[in-house]
């Protein structure tokens, strides 16, 4: 019915190229919104910005010079006058313009002007009687034209046009004076006015964020399942456990441990989020609700994504349980048989125990007695199928996800919508903030003057680096040769070596080495991020610091300063000026809430975590950095609908309902 060879132009050749742009029919021409737009609108001098593009008209002044730069490359030259000021005008690769520039010919340029220098360098040239002003669509599709995509867009609307529904919600439409969609296809791919493109923007955006939000807090609501029996604690175990903590919890400890412990004990099964700043006391937290799970006679499982965390969270329970009538089990990959064995047994019998460990805990020779809650840590390092082998080893158990990144709100509500969040922003009142300087890799001998004074003074210091062998590709510090400089540099000290190629009973042997205050000097890559507490340790060095995100420097930075000792975080980057103003950042801030959002606004969602994992966060138009208000409130209204049980049978809804159909096949759930 909407085959591509009914549009006037599309023969097989023109049906392939589009095929390879994975448009297969007439409403996947319509639907393919340009990318971008060209405006062409003449401006006077005066309103001109340098640097910034423009579209200005003038009369040549001196014949035109081609210089041919080599094959497939030249550049064309010749002077303008603009408005009684003469410019040099440069425009690559338009050699057979020469013939029609003649002296004394009106012209229009469209390009970046630099008035202190005079000169104009053109991305498109006109005759002035061939110009008129007007707003051009971009697609960047692969070996189509963008005038020839564009003429294809304007014969399917009219052909096939009529028979697109708007899914939006007409109330929606109304209460934001959006365009109707049908509007949309008329301008969208043929703009007259920048009215026209604030109009496509506004439509555009909303649409793309309201649907988003519509699948996810669908998903939310349905993640609320009821528990097959709900869980009655011990309020009474639970207050001892905090009043014989050595320390007062804060006010957010307090807020997030309610919040919680609510949802617990609550006849739905939880889903929540709890993220906070490094040393915000996420794992106190963590303590408390496990205490009222095993009262309720249900184990706990805390799954970590290294066995350093894994090991460190074993340590820390263990002296917070030490009062406590319950065991705490540690499984890993690498324990002896007989170890392994005793273990899984106590496992399978015993109702309220708590197991710790990494990714063995979902191992298949692991079977629960009637686990009730899973804690995942650093969450965001596993993988959808870990996380859900974990959780189908219970029946239903609840389930908090951890996280020391702190997550800007824009990303949590994207990435997260679909879970409850608590958040931890006050730090504990013991902790002293770490004083963070910047030092370009040519001054590298102060550092090691700083190192040798905390050596003196019988503290430790850590030496990240992002390379654990030399690159051929990349001129970074390694670890390798870090550790031979480091050695051979500071000889009365003792100097250790940790990545995540050394076999891991090597690296235990040397993080008790190095927590016992036998190695002095810790060469390390980012293994050291999370679960490392060496309070001993009150110098942070951080080769090609330039490297990496503010989030993860922030983390590592996080390794020191938990004891009273002043501490101090050193960034040592190769010296650019968009490098240094970007770590001056973490100089003036320790809020990793704020970091966080700057790292959002400077590397985008999708390289937030140091990996790809925002998929679902490529939007034709929206961005949720910049559109996070739109964001918040697509939340709102989408929530409102799915909230309402008359939306489910009202026709006004109907589209949007069978849109979320569609989109749900496709969709991986976790």
């Amino acid at each position: 019915m909407s085959a591509l060879e009914s549009l006037k132009g599309i023969g097989p050749k023109m049906k392939e190229k589009l095929n390879r742009n994975e448009i297969y029919d007439c409403f996947a021409i319509i639907n393919r919104f340009p990318a971008r737009y060209e405006i062409f609108q003449l401006i006077e001098l005066k309103d001109v910005v340098d640097q910034k593009r423009v579209t200005l008209e003038g009369k040549v002044t001196s014949p035109p010079i081609v210089n041919y730069i080599k094959k497939n490359f030249n550049r064309l030259n010749f002077n303008l006058l603009i408005e009684n000021r003469s410019f040099k005008v440069v425009i690559f690769n338009r050699d057979y313009l020469k013939n029609m520039l003649d002296v004394g010919v009106d012209i229009v340029v469209t390009g970046t002007i630099d008035r202190i220098k005079n000169t104009f360098t053109a991305t498109t040239l006109k005759l002035k009687k061939n110009f008129k002003n007007e707003i051009e669509p971009i697609y960047n599709i692969d070996k189509i034209s963008d005038y020839h995509f564009n003429k294809f867009a304007q014969a399917a609307i009219k052909e096939y046009g009529h028979l697109i529904k708007d899914e939006l919600p007409s109330s929606l439409i109304k209460k934001y004076r959006l365009i109707k969609y049908h509007e949309l296809l008329r301008i969208v791919h043929n703009p007259i006015t920048k009215k026209d493109l604030i109009k496509i923007d506004r439509r555009i955006k909303y649409e793309e964020l309201f649907k988003f939000q519509f699948k996810m807090q669908y998903l939310k609501l349905k993640n609320k399942s009821k528990k097959n029996d709900v869980k009655k604690y011990d309020i009474n175990e639970v207050k001892d456990f905090i009043a014989n903590l050595p320390f007062e919890l804060t006010n957010d400890q307090k807020e997030v441990t309610n919040e919680i412990i609510k949802d617990i004990k609550s006849p739905y099964v939880m889903n929540r989020l709890l993220q906070g700043d490094t040393g915000c006391g996420k794992t106190v937290v963590a303590a408390i609700t496990i205490i009222s799970v095993l009262s309720s006679g249900y184990q706990v499982a805390l799954m970590a994504p290294t066995e350093i965390l894994a090991k460190q969270h074993y340590r820390t329970m263990t002296k917070f349980f030490l009062k406590t009538p319950y065991k705490i089990v540690y499984l890993s990959g690498k324990l002896s048989l007989a170890d392994r064995k005793e273990k899984l047994a106590i496992i399978r019998n015993t109702k309220d125990v708590l197991i710790i460990g990494t990714h063995a805990l979902f191992s298949d020779d692991v079977i629960y007695n009637n686990l009730g809650y899973v804690i995942t840590d650093e969450q965001h390092r596993f993988g959808v199928n870990q996380r859900k082998k974990l959780r189908e080893k219970g029946f239903n158990p609840d389930i908090l996800y951890m996280s020391a990144t702190p997550i800007p709100r824009t990303l949590a509500i994207s990435l997260f919508g679909d879970m409850d969040i608590s958040t931890i922003r006050e730090k504990p009142k013991n902790r002293v903030k770490v004083e963070t300087k910047l030092f370009t890799s040519n001054q590298i001998d102060l550092v090691y003057l700083l190192i040798d004074e905390e050596l003196k003074r019988n503290h430790q210091v850590y030496i990240v680096t992002p390379l654990i062998l030399e690159s051929d590709t990349l001129d970074l510090s390694n670890a390798q040769k870090v550790y031979k400089v480091i050695s051979s540099r500071f000889k009365d000290y003792y100097v250790g070596l940790l990545h995540s190629k050394i076999k891991n009973e090597d690296k235990d042997q040397v993080m008790k080495l190095f927590e016992e205050n036998e190695i002095n000097i810790l060469i390390s890559t980012t293994v050291i991020e999370v679960g490392v507490d060496v309070p001993n340790a009150t110098l942070m060095i951080v080769l090609d610091s330039e490297r990496f995100g503010l989030s993860q420097l922030h983390q590592l930075r996080g390794r020191i300063g938990r004891s009273a000792i002043k501490s101090y975080c050193l960034l040592v980057y190769n010296e650019t000026d968009k490098a240094q103003e970007r770590l001056e950042i973490l100089e003036k801030t320790d809020d990793g809430f704020k970091l966080s959002e700057e790292d959002l606004r400077l590397r985008g969602p999708g390289d937030f975590f140091g990996y790809r994992q925002s998929g679902e966060l490529k939007f034709k138009r929206a961005s949720i950095v910049e559109d996070a208000k739109i964001l918040e409130i697509a939340r709102d209204d989408a929530l409102a609908i799915l909230t309402n049980k008359n939306s489910y049978q009202n026709n006004e809804y109907l589209l949007m309902f069978n849109y979320l159909k569609n989109v749900l096949r496709k969709t991986n759930l976790d």
